[in-house]
């Protein structure tokens, strides 16, 4: 049912009774969303979800709900934390809770909304990726990483070997590059004015909402924005960086990738921490299906698993060495089973 994707909410509004208790406890938020994830994945898997006569417009209001949320307990985080008063430990904690927040369950509400066909789900969608100064990321995501995931023309694919710190130093001016890139061909093909770039109109809208927060709220504010925004992009590029890690799809003869499979995409457990992440552990059918919503994804047989879930994961990248040991072998191991797949088809497809 609806209510077990319910999570994201419990964590954001624990933000400011954190803060009611004590300012410097929003800082538990943080231990509070990992220690929950790893515990999640710990669980067993849950049976998919049963849809009864109108449980998919429950399903599809709430992160049109959460995203308006996310919002507003960021603006009410700027107001507290521009406050000359705070303490910078207080006004670190709190831009800490709210980043992670924003990077978590803020991105992967924007990350459905962005892929409905609805125009205003995908701007409200849009509007959270605002607050995380991320607009380009609709564009290189569904027009450049749906494409080229798993090939070194992804710029949000990590290549084995590849340290989360060199990946995410390439990939930030990559992606920007790739949505340029994009939004030039889309103008010139459709013969709009210049204006029409998404990414030129992305830099004026930060320019009119940087100018608003500095306006009303003072230069506090628009670091404690900035913060938080780092913080955010930080967690979604470490997701990114998990996700496809090592899993390069192969060129064919005709110099052309071969199509992705469910083995081009790093899952979790299929545990009940999917529930906490808006479905997204099922992220080998969300690439094989990227407009289907969320409650419908399902595990694929052949989809890998990662050895210590996405919150474990996450913190074992910002450990390079130890993040080689155990990935790179599981790495080979899935490339492995790929071509031993491959090569047990190949006498059929001869036959045929």
């Amino acid at each position: 049912m609806a209510w077990q994707f319910t999570g994201p909410f419990v964590f954001l509004f624990s933000v400011p009774l954190l803060h009611a208790w004590h300012p410097a406890a929003c800082g538990l938020a943080v231990p509070m969303v990992l220690f929950s994830l790893v515990f999640a994945e710990l669980r067993p898997a849950p049976t998919d979800l049963a849809e009864p006569d109108g449980a998919g417009r429950l399903f599809r209001l709430l992160p049109v709900v959460y995203v308006p949320a996310q919002i507003a307990v960021t603006l009410w985080a700027i107001l507290v934390a521009s406050r000359p008063e705070v303490p910078w430990l207080h006004f670190a904690c709190l831009g800490t809770a709210v980043g992670a927040l924003s990077g978590v369950f803020g991105m992967l509400a924007a990350h459905e909304l962005v892929h409905r066909p609805s125009q205003a789900e995908k701007e409200l969608g849009v509007l959270m990726l605002s607050f995380m100064t991320y607009r380009h990321f609709r564009v290189a995501h569904i027009y450049g990483h749906h494409r080229w995931a798993a090939t070194d023309r992804d710029p949000g694919t990590a290549g084995i070997g590849e340290s989360f710190y060199a990946f995410f130093a390439r990939t930030l001016g990559s992606q920007i590059v790739l949505a340029w890139q994009f939004e030039r061909q889309r103008v010139a093909r459709k013969r709009l004015p210049r204006t029409a770039n998404r990414v030129l109109v992305d830099l004026f809208t930060y320019a009119l909402l940087y100018g608003l927060v500095l306006a009303v709220f003072g230069w506090r504010g628009g670091v404690f924005l900035l913060l938080q925004s780092f913080l955010a992009i930080l967690l979604l590029e470490l997701f990114n960086y998990i996700a496809h890690y090592g899993l390069i799809r192969k060129r064919r003869a005709d110099g052309r990738f071969e199509r992705p499979t469910a083995r081009h995409s790093w899952n979790p457990s299929n545990a009940f921490a999917n529930r906490l992440i808006f479905n997204m552990g099922r992220h080998s059918d969300h690439h094989r299906r990227a407009p289907a919503p969320y409650q419908t994804l399902r595990p694929l047989e052949q989809a890998p698993e990662l050895p210590a879930g996405y919150a474990g994961s996450i913190v074992l990248a910002l450990l390079p060495p130890l993040w080689r040991r155990i990935m790179d072998p599981a790495v080979r191991r899935v490339q492995g089973e790929a071509s031993a797949a491959q090569s047990r088809a190949l006498p059929l497809a001869q036959d045929t």
